[in-house]
């Protein structure tokens, strides 16, 4: 919901923390799944509730840039635990291209692959993740965008990524690799 969202406002100041006082959630009693369910909720969430108000302070043009850059240094840092998460390592660009494909499906989204003289054609048709965020901008594509990038440079394997998007960045994505 947009009225639920975290707001700047810089003529404001938080009250002080006090972690005694804070609420806390009984996590240590979750079972694995509840808990990674969780994990995953918070990220996508994040995801979802600062990309469009990083559009609306910086513009368009520099949010993009940090979105992407973001996106790819997460990307580079998490590709071996993400990776593990797909029973998937460091192979070559069609063991690369299945992993995207997981990675999307994973995320509820619709996939497609073609191959092509050892290059390879991911669309993906549906970005689920932002479908229902009312003030969604093109610039808000690029996180994703960065993302893939650094997982395909975590890698390691110099597997070349780009994406092209619809108008309005918008699905469907179709990601190049090889």
């Amino acid at each position: 919901m947009i009225d639920q969202r975290l707001v700047f406002a810089r003529h404001l100041e938080a009250p002080q923390f006090d972690a005694a006082t804070a609420p806390a959630l009984p996590v240590a009693s979750w079972p694995k799944p509840r808990l990674e369910k969780a994990y995953r909720n918070y990220a996508m969430e994040y995801v979802r509730t600062s990309a469009p108000v990083m559009v609306q302070l910086f513009g368009p043009e520099d949010a993009g840039y940090l979105l992407h850059l973001t996106g790819k240094l997460i990307g580079m840092q998490y590709f071996d635990e993400v990776a593990r998460g797909f029973s998937s390592d460091r192979g070559t660009a069609k063991d690369f291209a299945a992993f995207v494909c997981a990675l999307c499906e994973a995320q509820d989204d619709a996939v497609g692959i073609n191959e092509s003289g050892g290059a390879f054609e991911i669309r993906q048709q549906t970005w689920k993740m932002m479908a229902d965020v009312a003030d969604y901008h093109a610039a808000c594509a690029k996180v994703l965008e960065g993302l893939f990038e650094g997982l395909a440079a975590g890698c390691g394997r110099r597997i070349g990524i780009s994406l092209t998007s619809a108008a309005g960045g918008m699905p469907p994505f179709v990601w190049s690799i090889g």
